[in-house]
């Protein structure tokens, strides 16, 4: 995450911090204006019950992770809330449907130990916790 999109999210009292599993991942859609969108939910555990979170991401975490996420992947995601809601037609009714915009935020893939965040950024954990390690001794 640069600098300035990081001390805005640290800073705001409008931010998040979910944890879950990936579900009902869509495929990469592409706007007429050349933009990417993904759509998935995160499987929540609510005391006993599931719930699902719709998360969308766009820009360029679409390309560093859009390719990469998997159903049943762990993850966490952090980041500031915008929603948007929009009609929906399914079966021939319409509904409206609502969604967590992510813009400036970060995902942590814990099963290949990575961090991408929205500026389209890799991080990987593992090296960073060997650079740890190496520093200590």
């Amino acid at each position: 995450m640069n600098n300035e999109v990081e001390r805005e999210v640290r800073n705001s009292k409008n931010k998040f911090e979910l944890e879950g599993n990936v579900a009902n991942i869509n495929d990469v859609y592409v706007n007429p204006n050349g933009k990417q969108t993904l759509r998935f939910d995160l499987a929540q555990n609510n005391n006993g019950n599931t719930q699902f979170v719709p998360i969308v991401l766009k820009g360029e975490l679409v390309n560093s992770y859009g390719r990469e996420i998997q159903k049943g992947d762990w993850i966490s995601v952090k980041g500031r809330i915008s929603t948007y809601q929009k009609d929906v037609e399914r079966d021939g009714k319409t509904y409206k449907d609502k969604a967590i915009d992510i813009l400036g935020f970060e995902i942590t893939d814990r099963k290949n130990n990575k961090v991408y965040t929205s500026d389209g950024q890799v991080q990987d954990l593992t090296e960073t916790k060997e650079n740890q390690e190496e520093m200590e001794r």
